[in-house]
């Protein structure tokens, strides 16, 4: 493998990590939200319906930055080659109905889209977890390689 190969690797096992990081930020976000958006439809007030939209926003933030994470990490690959891909990751329309209309229904409403975009987080999770397996392996015998 040649010196541009393999910094190419580098680099697309470093915007992996990224990703990953970024990931993981928002999936623990969301968790917290899901919790807080538990506590709104059992009866939270105004505070539990702030507290909830601001761990909303704050997770959206977070998918926001794993969402250019991984345009780069994708950009990364092609590099590499067309042997990988990554999904789309997570829409990001939280919507203000919540904090106006405080009711029950939209109370369920918020909280099938967190618990919607916390599944598509771990999805992407995943997919990027498996990309940086096989980018790894592929370091790991170049490496071998050069022994």
């Amino acid at each position: 493998m040649t010196y541009i190969e393999q910094k190419e690797i580098d680099e697309a096992l470093n915007a992996a990590n990224d990703a990953l990081y970024h990931l993981g930020n928002a999936d623990e976000v969301l968790r917290s939200a899901r919790n807080w958006g538990i506590a709104d439809i059992l009866g939270g007030k105004m505070i539990v319906t702030g507290i909830k939209r601001s761990k909303m926003s704050e997770a959206s933030l977070h998918i926001r930055n794993a969402q250019e994470a991984l345009n780069i990490l994708a950009d990364e690959l092609q590099d590499i080659g067309d042997y990988f891909h990554i999904d789309a990751l997570v829409d990001d329309g939280l919507s203000i109905a919540d904090f106006v209309f405080d009711n029950f229904v939209t109370d369920i409403l918020s909280q099938q889209r967190i618990n919607r975009a916390r599944s598509q987080v771990k999805n992407a999770i995943a997919q990027v977890e498996g990309i940086l397996d096989a980018l790894s392996e592929i370091a790991e015998m170049n490496y071998a390689q050069k022994k």
